[in-house]
């Protein structure tokens, strides 16, 4: 057979189907590019058709077979009853040779380019066809768990190379046993994850070896300033075209060496489960759907999981992107809707440590590293602060002023004053301090009254404080006419105005209670939930703050830090650091809550 009816017949497909070959044969696009059907009928004709097989199933290789026994005589009835598979398995398997570029129909006749046709002639293998193997549908990741996996692959990329640190290579190339050691360590990577980011970082053209260290190149400051969907894009670009397995572990089967094998292996399973097939099924199944590149299929399914590609035990938006995108551009506005921004946060606690929320900017990285050391605590990564690490960063050029400056910017002025005071300042902040000889608690009608006496003055709307011993303010205010009862434990003075008498009979005057001036030092539940989080209303305000003191339910509009909405019916435990420590009725478990993503509070319903 030659391929002058193969040219007429890539004339004369639609642009779909060209498109479809054209992203399974990317090599058949390489400069010069085909000027016409003649050309490309001869590229694709040539050795490449030799890994294009390495894509199809089992059925496929089986009936590609039987139309090279059968040459000429070769129709889909001929090949149906040489293999046993019934016609539509057949078509099926005759179609998956059209769309790898190896085979093509000439009338009724199945033709296949010589190269392949004349190597299933010399070679004996099976001739079954058996139809397609059953595979569940696959039960797919939610949208977070998508974001989550895309962010996690772009925040170790950053973190990697955001740093003024290189990381330490080998002479012979490569990085060697003890800097993964460290880089393990330092950003809570495994070593399959930690060997996969760095490969794509290097074959994207982002990371360089100079020596014995791989530096950030041009091209990778340039993707830093692109858009996360834009980044995910190339790296996920980069994966699937790439040539070999950077997950892959060294065994007689699978090695790392460069071969287009693993790149064959991402093809089939992603394309066998554009369906919503079960990807654990298809591998399970792959002797059927990738004869020729089975023994890869575990470590393609878990990188393509470690990508976002895979989600769950299905394909993702992302892989269905990546399977029908013919460029970066294409694929990253595709994914723009699931790979989206997510502002950096901040949030230092009290013991130093600080905690990064959102996409990781290269001016938060740079000053975390620079004055923090970076740890890995319940697999989270976190910078914990200590006098070392500022006198490391003083030592780099910054200034107490410019740390405190820069970190001012990331947490929103929240700075605790421990790090303040490590940073070097001094001044916590004005406060004025005034002399009072006593204090006087009462309603805060009876305070409006009081304060209008020489020597007394308003403190808070139930608090007046007086210049004068409190046995020299219990006679002046007994001489105004109110009740005054003397709270010798704690040195306040109850004031209570004195009722007038009627004339029908005289009214008994309750004994008044003595009450405790608050302590400034600890404020109340409601003062904290506002510092927390000015936007909420007064009401929901008090709802929270009164659950919290009395431990009972409550509704919350929450938004946690995926930027997921949920309401939540809660049972406050009390406060764990910045954190609401509460029982969760959605969740049926405890849960830590931030008080500013409280977006409105309603009382529980019954």
């Amino acid at each position: 057979m030659g391929t002058g009816s193969f040219a007429e017949y890539l004339g004369r497909i639609d642009r779909a189907e060209l498109a479809e070959v054209r992203r399974v044969r990317p090599e058949v696009w390489v400069a010069p590019v085909p000027d016409g059907p003649e050309a490309l009928a001869e590229r694709l004709s040539g050795r490449g058709a030799f890994a294009a097989v390495r894509l199809v199933s089992r059925d496929a290789e089986a009936a590609g077979r039987a139309a090279a026994r059968l040459g000429a005589q070769a129709t889909v009835d001929s090949v149906a009853a040489l293999t046993g598979g019934d016609r539509e398995a057949v078509r099926s398997a005759l179609r998956e040779l059209r769309e790898v570029g190896v085979a093509w129909p000439d009338g009724e006749v199945v033709c296949l380019v010589p190269l392949l046709l004349e190597r299933w002639k010399r070679t004996d293998g099976p001739l079954e066809v058996t139809g397609r193997p059953a595979v569940e549908r696959g039960l797919g990741g939610s949208d977070g768990e998508l974001r989550s996996s895309a962010q996690h692959l772009l925040r170790s990329a950053y973190a990697l190379l955001d740093t003024s640190r290189p990381i330490v290579g080998l002479k012979e190339g490569g990085v060697g046993k003890q800097e993964r050691q460290r880089l393990r360590a330092a950003l809570g990577l495994d070593d399959g994850y930690l060997s996969l980011v760095l490969d794509l970082l290097f074959a994207a053209g982002l990371s360089v070896q100079v020596g014995t260290a791989f530096e950030a190149t041009a091209r990778y400051w340039r993707w830093r300033e692109a858009t996360p969907a834009r980044q995910w894009a190339e790296l996920a670009w980069t994966w699937f075209r790439l040539s070999y397995s950077p997950t892959a572990r060294p065994n007689p089967a699978v090695s790392k060496v460069e071969s287009p094998r693993a790149r064959a292996a991402r093809w089939a399973v992603l394309r066998a489960g554009r369906d919503g097939s079960s990807i654990k099924g298809i591998a399970a199944a792959a002797p059927w759907f990738c004869p020729a590149v089975h023994e890869r299929v575990d470590g393609a399914v878990r990188e393509a999981a470690m990508v976002g590609v895979v989600a769950g035990d299905a394909l993702s938006v992302c892989g269905e992107a990546l399977l029908s995108a013919d460029n970066t551009e294409e694929l990253a506005a595709s994914v723009a809707g699931v790979v989206v921004p997510m502002p950096c946060e901040v949030e230092v606690l009290d013991d130093l440590k600080a905690v990064v929320f959102g996409q990781l900017t290269v001016e938060a990285t740079r000053l975390l590293e620079a004055s923090a050391e970076s740890r890995v605590e319940d697999g989270a990564r976190v910078w914990q602060f200590t006098p070392a690490s500022v006198r490391a960063a003083f030592a780099r050029g910054w200034t107490g002023e410019s740390l405190l400056t820069a970190l001012n910017g990331l947490t929103q002025r929240n700075v605790p004053w421990a790090l303040r005071t490590l940073l070097g300042e001094r001044g916590r902040g004005q406060v004025r301090v005034r002399e009072v000889g006593c204090c006087v608690v009462a309603e805060p009608n009876v305070i409006a009254e009081v304060v209008r006496l020489p020597g007394f003055a308003e403190l808070a709307p139930t608090v007046a404080a007086g210049a004068m011993t409190p046995s020299e303010s219990v006679a002046q205010l007994r001489a105004e006419g109110f009740a005054v009862v003397e709270d010798p434990s704690s040195g306040s003075v109850v004031v209570r105005r004195r009722r007038k008498a009627r004339a029908v009979a005289p009214v008994e005057e309750a004994e008044p209670v003595a009450v405790d001036l608050p302590d400034p030092d600890e404020p109340s539940t409601a003062q904290i939930v506002r510092t927390r989080n000015r936007k909420l209303s007064t009401k929901a305000v008090a709802l929270l703050a009164g659950a919290i003191d009395d431990r009972s339910d409550v509704r919350i509009d929450y938004v946690d830090g995926k930027g997921e909405s949920s309401q939540r019916t809660i049972t406050p435990i009390g406060w764990d650091g910045p954190f609401l420590a509460a029982w969760c009725h959605l969740r049926e478990a405890d849960r830590q809550f931030r008080v500013e993503r409280i977006k409105s509070v309603s009382p529980a319903r019954l």
